[in-house]
Formats: C-alpha cells, sequence, structure tokens
C-alpha cells in the first residue's frame, strides 16, 4: 500500500489522485513528483517518464499528466540505504 512520504502513514486509493488532492493525515499535498513512482533523482529532470515536463518544485502540487501515486516509504528508505553503502564503498570506511 502506499504512503505518504511526509508523515508515512498509508494512503488508501478509491480513486485517483487529483491535482489538490491531500493526505488525510498531515494535509501535504499528494499529487507531487516526491510522492510519483517515476520520480528519481538521478534521473534527467529527476524523473524516469522521458515525456514529462521539467517540474521546479517536486514538493508541491503539480499538472503532470504522466504522475501515478506509488511511491512508498520502503523504496524511499532502500534508495536511502543503497547510496549509503555506495559512499561507504566508496571512501572505504
Amino acid at each position: 500500500m502506499p504512503v505518504c512520504i511526509h508523515c508515512g502513514k498509508d494512503i488508501e486509493l478509491i480513486v485517483k489522485i487529483g491535482r489538490r488532492d491531500e493526505c488525510p493525515h498531515c494535509h501535504e499535498d499528494l499529487h507531487t513528483c516526491i510522492q510519483c513512482r517515476f520520480y528519481d533523482r538521478a534521473s534527467h529532470n529527476q524523473c524516469r517518464e522521458p515525456r514529462a515536463e521539467w517540474v521546479p518544485d517536486k514538493e508541491s502540487a503539480n499538472f503532470c499528466g504522466y504522475f501515478e501515486f506509488g511511491r512508498d516509504a520502503t523504496e524511499e528508505k532502500c534508495d536511502q540505504e543503497k547510496a549509503k553503502k555506495q559512499l561507504d564503498a566508496l571512501f572505504k570506511k
């Protein structure tokens, strides 16, 4: 089940997330780049969808037509752990 990146609580999807939808727990925007399954800091425009337009504010609601709510806390944590392991290996900690 997808979770809110901001508060870490589960988001029950009944209908497609719209631009003005907010997390019922912390009231942060849900239709944002950082909540999208295509969000990737390492990709061009920080998005794995090549046709998506540049969105300067990744944490605010936007009109991207490619948005798919799908990042979850475990994915974010895995990304962070992987990056830390790579840095540790680079600096031989």
